[in-house]
């Protein structure tokens, strides 16, 4: 049960890091990447796409665990997103 904490303590961390790291470099990537969505794992741009659902399927693709990639759409618009499984 302790390392089962500790696992998912670790991911949060992790996860915690990206969210640091795309609020720290949002403008760059918004600059390189508008109107795409991004998928930050580990701290690097993983993968790119002009929809969610090519990012998704790059993400099965590349092994990053279902929920651990923080997955982020580029705009300068405002723009409300509700997503759904």
């Amino acid at each position: 049960m302790i390392r089962e904490q500790d696992s998912v303590s670790q991911r949060l961390q992790r996860f915690q890091r990206d969210i640091d790291y795309y609020e720290a470099h949002r403008a760059e990537l918004l600059d390189r990447y508008p109107e795409q969505w991004v998928v930050i794992f580990n701290e690097q741009v993983v993968d790119t796409a002009p929809t969610v659902e090519q990012v998704l399927s790059g993400l099965r693709a590349m092994g990053v665990p279902q929920g651990q990639g923080l997955v982020e759409h580029l705009t300068r618009r405002d723009e409300l997103l509700i997503l759904s499984a």
